[in-house]
């Protein structure tokens, strides 16, 4: 039985709502994108604040954004959108993890 191979998170959208075009270059070439042509998926999960997003995008989807440790509390949550490809899936499916719909962190 083979080991799961993740892929690396890329921020698209920082926390003030900065497009980061550099990155999604990169990300776009390393995950070798090109080769999805126009047989491609996006999925993401809404939700307030510390629902468990990132963690069950994790797992179903074997990516690897960043999760909240608990001891920490809240300030550790996911600003703005991270974009991974899924592994392992077929067709070519990208993940998008979003920031908190509540916005504790922000304020309302």
């Amino acid at each position: 039985m083979g080991t799961t191979v993740y892929c690396r998170a890329t921020q698209l959208i920082d926390g003030d709502g900065g497009f980061n075009v550099t990155g999604l270059d990169n990300f776009i070439e390393t995950s070798n994108m090109a080769s999805c042509d126009l047989s491609y998926a996006v999925v993401a999960i809404l939700g307030p604040q510390s629902s468990g997003k990132s963690t069950l995008m994790n797992n179903l989807f074997h990516t690897d954004f960043t999760e909240m440790d608990a001891l920490r509390a809240r300030s550790q949550t996911t600003k703005g959108i991270w974009i991974a490809k899924c592994t392992g899936i077929k067709p070519c499916t990208i993940a998008m993890d979003l920031e908190g719909t509540d916005g504790r962190e922000r304020g309302e």
